[in-house]
């Protein structure tokens, strides 16, 4: 009995011994061809075959590894080898005599007796252009091969150790069963029991971070706490993995948004370390730099400046910041100073961010805060800053120079009527031609709208001669902006008026000359237009009562401050055929002409309203008339003069349409005179307009024809029921009786294209038959009558005869 448990726990125990021996040699093998199959694979990639054959030489010293070979893929062909002999000779090896599988990309080990056999898979990525390795196994292979590390080991020495140390055991095991036999229960508690009990006593005292003496234990519970222990070992295991992998993934996550890579830089100047973002924008980051010189990824632009930075860092202890250019990226540089251990005196670590976009948006910033984004011309606030600069050079330097302030001519009705994509194109002609007009140095600005500034960079040391400089400037600029502007189809005239003012000027700064500059541009308005004037101060005078007319011209019309008088229009027999509504405005006792006060509602947009005023008035007294039968069978229509803006208004149409149903009159006794000047806009859109409303029965009457933008095209297709003869071409006709020319060209043309002709201004009983003799035969004028009150114009009817 005792035999056969002797032989039974003796053949055990020589199973475990083998199990175990076999399992440490297999670790063993597996770490070292590891470690092995990485180095070739490195060394490979970095062109160093010959360093991974000395490797593979050197490890022959190992006297249990009896040989060492890297195989191809198939195991059929030795690529590098302990044996010399392998690779002069291209041996092909064979594995047929081993179990081992080169069809599995796995390691395998293979055991015999006290040999052991190997193969570990690796992956060797030859660089594109090797220059290290020249080899005939390394010319035979592509760039990127799988292949084998084979290795042979002999572990004799530890095999019969093994089965010395097992006789001695089963020897022992033999006496320890009699002495079990005989002192079992003593066996049992001494070696048993108390090292269980130990055994749970010190898995606890790991669990828990002490390592402090192990008491006895006489418990019988042991085995269960034993258990348990263990157990709770495990989920301590278990948890303890999890954190670690959940930081693992923060840190691989905060790696990735890293804005920053960070490069640790040694005393020396040597990069010896790098983290961050492995794949950045800066391409030569991205690189393995380690062991090169900290500026050796610059250009060489930034190199000094780099250094500079690392030198001030190390020198004053401190985080020095600096930005750089680098290929087409902006970078800014945060060199950090580490604190002074034993192995990093005079290292830093140095973060690099690309900052290119935040850079683009600032200039971009920069940009618009003092350009115009449609001319790239200076802005109004930069023009205010260098202007100011200006300035106090001048009075430090007891110089003298100029402001030139530019406006448009009719810009407004170019803008309104074609609208402003042609508008734009024609700001940035007339921005071009200023750019070619002044000299190199000159400051040139679009305040806004239509209005440019100059400031010459030329200054004089009086101000008489500032003024002719700025004189001859300014002209230079009227001649470049009278040259036609075509844009598409469109062919334009334009004029601009300019004012200049000098400085320095007492008390004066940029807003003020600017503002100075702004009057005497009015004033150049004011005188005609298309010319410069100089500042003086009774222009400002003139300038603050211009301001006054405008606030009360608002006033007027939110108090109905607003008066209709209406002149007879009368054919050739004498008969009273119409009327035309007229605007009149008193302002504080004092007649304003029509020609002011409505040049200042276009201006200050206040022509809507009054438009609509005089339209809505002059409907309700045609009302009132024709309630009354005050007019005679003669009359026809009264006219009513619609400005350019309150045609194009999209509400136009239906405000008329509401006046017209609210006074309950018909379309057909409205005439509605329009300028020359509205055709300069989309000529679609009003032919499509006044289409719609000439098949509601309104009539076109063509007001002052001939005197702006004359064209014959439009009068045929447009719904146009009359031409005006404008008052200027009426006043040519001589008592002489010498043709009018522009009276009969357009008496003609109204003719053939079966349009009625009135003269308008008709003054004198020469002109009246000059006109009925050429086949003019309606007439409105001071011949007849002035403009009268409603309540005059019905009695100035009644006294004409029937």
């Amino acid at each position: 009995m005792l035999g056969l448990i002797t032989c039974g726990l003796g053949y055990l125990l020589l199973q475990l011994q083998l199990e175990q021996f076999s399992s440490n040699w297999e670790r063993r093998i597996s770490f070292e061809l590891e470690s092995i199959a990485k180095n070739v694979e490195y060394h490979v990639s970095q062109s160093s075959s010959h360093v991974v054959e000395n490797q593979i030489r050197e490890s022959i010293d190992d006297p249990s590894l009896r040989y060492l070979a890297v195989l191809s893929e198939a195991g059929d062909r030795v690529i590098f080898s302990s044996n010399a002999s392998d690779r002069l000779h291209n041996t092909k090896y064979r594995l047929s005599s081993h179990s081992l599988n080169t069809g599995v990309q796995e390691p395998q080990i293979e055991r015999y007796k006290s040999e052991f056999y190997a193969l570990f898979p690796l992956n060797l990525k030859y660089p594109t252009s090797p220059d290290s390795v020249a080899s005939t196994a390394d010319q035979a292979v592509k760039n990127d091969v799988r292949g084998w590390v084979f290795a042979h080991y002999d572990a004799h020495n530890d095999y019969d150790s093994m089965l010395r140390s097992l006789a001695r055991k089963t020897i022992l095991i033999a006496l320890l069963v009699i002495i079990f036999l005989v002192v079992q229960s003593q066996i049992l508690r001494k070696y048993i029991l108390i090292p269980v009990q130990h055994l749970v006593q010190l898995t606890s005292s790991i669990k828990q971070g002490k390592y402090a003496s192990i008491p006895e234990s006489r418990s019988a519970t042991e085995i269960a706490q034993l258990e348990e222990a263990f157990n709770d070992l495990s989920e301590h295991l278990d948890e303890t993995t999890s954190r670690i992998a959940h930081h693992q993934a923060l840190n691989d996550a905060f790696t990735a948004g890293f804005p920053d890579i960070g490069l640790l830089v040694t005393a020396t100047g040597v990069i010896n370390g790098r983290f961050g973002n492995p794949n950045g924008r800066i391409q030569r980051l991205n690189e393995d730099l380690t062991g090169t010189p900290f500026t050796a990824w610059l250009n060489l632009s930034a190199t000094r400046k780099i250094e500079e930075a690392r030198n001030q860092a190390l020198e004053k202890k401190e985080l020095v910041i600096t930005e750089f250019n680098h290929d087409d990226l902006y970078l800014e540089s945060r060199m950090i100073p580490l604190e002074e251990h034993a192995n990093m005196q005079d290292a830093l670590i140095w973060l690099i961010r690309d900052i290119s976009e935040v850079k683009r948006k600032q200039e971009l910033i920069e940009y618009q805060a003092n350009y115009d984004p449609l001319t790239e011309l200076a802005n109004r606030r930069m023009a205010l800053q260098e202007l100011e600069k200006k300035i106090a050079w001048s009075e430090d330097d007891k110089t003298c120079g100029s402001v030139l302030f530019i406006d448009l001519d009719h810009f407004k009705n170019i803008n309104d009527s074609l609208g402003h994509p042609i508008g734009d194109r024609l700001l940035i002609e007339a921005s071009h031609r200023l750019k070619a007009t002044v000299n190199e140095g000159d400051l040139i600005a679009r305040l806004g709208g239509d209005e440019f500034l100059i400031v010459p960079d030329e200054v004089f040391s009086a101000p008489e001669l500032a003024e002719e400089s700025a004189v001859e400037l300014g002209t230079a600029v009227l001649d470049a902006i009278r040259k036609p502007f075509c844009i598409d189809i469109n062919k334009f005239h334009m004029t601009a008026s300019i004012g200049i003012s000098i400085f320095p000027s007492t008390d004066c700064g940029a807003n003020d000359l600017i503002r100075q500059a702004d009057t005497a541009m009015y004033w150049a308005k004011h005188q005609g237009r298309s010319q410069l004037c100089l500042y003086n101060h009774r222009m400002q005078e003139e300038t603050r009562e211009r301001l006054h007319l405008f606030n009360d011209l608002y006033q007027a019309i939110r108090d109905n401050g607003f008066t209709l008088v209406y002149q007879p229009q009368h054919n050739a027999e004498g008969d009273v055929t119409g009327a035309e509504a007229l605007c009149r405005w008193v302002n504080n006792g004092h007649s304003v002409y029509p020609d002011v006060f409505i040049a200042a509602a276009e201006e200050t947009n206040l022509i809507l309203p009054l438009g609509d005023w005089v339209l809505t008035h002059a409907c309700q007294t045609l009302r009132q008339w024709i309630k009354n039968k005050s007019l005679p069978p003669s009359f026809r229509r009264l006219a009513v003069n619609i400005s350019p803006a309150q045609f194009m208004d999209p509400d136009f149409e239906a405000k008329l349409d509401k006046t017209m149903k609210s006074c309950d009159i018909d379309s057909s006794v409205l005439e509605l005179e329009l300028t020359e000047s509205l055709f300069m806009g989309d000529k679609d859109l009003i032919r499509d307009k006044m289409q719609r409303l000439s098949n509601k029965g309104y009539t076109f009457a063509l007001d002052d024809f001939g005197t702006g933008y004359s064209s014959l095209s439009y009068l045929q297709k447009l719904p146009i029921d009359k031409l005006k003869i404008d008052r200027a071409f009426v006043m040519d006709i001589n008592p002489d009786n010498e043709p009018a020319s522009i009276v009969d060209a357009i008496i003609q043309l109204g003719q053939n294209l079966n349009m009625d002709i009135i003269a308008e201004g008709v003054e004198t009983d020469q002109q009246q038959v000059y006109l009925k003799d050429h086949g003019c035969r309606s007439y409105q004028g001071y011949l007849f009558s002035r403009p009268l009150r409603e309540d005059m114009f019905v009695s100035y009817i009644h006294k004409r005869p029937v």
